[in-house]
C-alpha cells in the first residue's frame, strides 16, 4: 500500500488533493504536512498533519522514515505574486525545498509529483496551440523555478532513476481556500471586489 506525504498540504491544491487521496487510499496512509498555513478543520480531522518546511532536509527526512512514506507529493512553494516580492526567499522555498524532496526520494526509493505551471513559458512562447517543447523563457522568478524545477527532476529521473512526474497546471482557483500569493489572486480580488 502506498503511504504518501503531500507537503503544501495546506495550500490551494494540497487541501483538495490530500482529501481526495485519503478517500482513495485510506486515511492512514496520507500524510498532510503544511508550514504557515494551520490545516483546515476537514484537513486535521480526517488523518494526519504536521508541520513541515521544506527547507529543512532532516525535518523531511524524519517525516519519510518515521512514516515510511513511498510517494511525495510536493505542492510546497512560494507562490508567483508573493516570490516577485520576496525573490530569494521563493528561491530557497522553491528550489532547496524539491532539492530536499529528490534527495529523499532517491535514498528511499519514493516516487515524486512535482507540479509545475503555465509561469515556466514566458511572453516569447506561442499563445496558442503550445507545443509540449517550446521555448521557456520565464519574466518572473517563479516561471524560472518551475522551470528549473522541471530540469532537477528529469535530471533526477536519468542520473538516479527517481520517479519524478508532473503536470503544468494554468491558474487555479480553489472552492475550499483561499488564494495564497499566485497569479489567481488577482481573479479572486476581483470576483470579491
Amino acid at each position: 500500500m502506498a503511504k504518501i506525504l503531500v507537503t503544501g498540504a495546506t495550500g490551494q491544491i494540497g487541501a483538495e488533493l490530500t482529501l481526495a487521496l485519503r478517500e482513495r487510499y485510506g486515511t492512514d496512509n496520507v500524510i498532510a504536512a503544511g508550514h504557515r498555513r494551520e490545516p483546515s478543520g476537514t484537513l486535521a480531522q480526517t488523518g494526519s498533519y504536521c508541520s513541515l518546511d521544506v527547507r529543512d532536509g532532516a525535518a523531511l527526512e524524519a517525516v519519510v522514515t518515521g512514516h515510511g512514506i513511498t510517494a511525495i507529493y510536493h505542492l510546497a512553494a512560494l507562490l508567483s505574486a508573493v516570490a516577485e516580492e520576496q525573490p530569494l526567499l521563493a528561491w530557497d522555498i522553491n528550489m532547496n525545498g524539491l532539492l530536499n524532496v529528490l534527495e529523499s526520494a532517491r535514498q528511499h526509493g519514493c516516487q515524486i509529483f512535482f507540479p509545475s505551471s503555465i509561469a515556466a513559458f514566458g511572453p516569447g512562447t506561442p499563445p496558442f496551440n503550445t507545443p509540449q517543447d517550446t521555448v521557456q523563457h520565464p519574466s518572473t522568478i517563479y516561471g524560472i523555478t518551475k522551470v528549473t524545477g522541471e530540469l532537477l527532476c528529469d535530471y533526477y529521473y536519468h542520473r538516479y532513476g527517481v520517479d519524478a512526474r508532473g503536470v503544468r497546471y494554468p491558474g487555479l482557483i480553489s472552492n475550499q481556500v483561499l488564494p495564497g500569493g499566485g497569479t489567481t489572486d488577482y481573479a479572486v480580488d476581483i470576483f470579491y471586489a
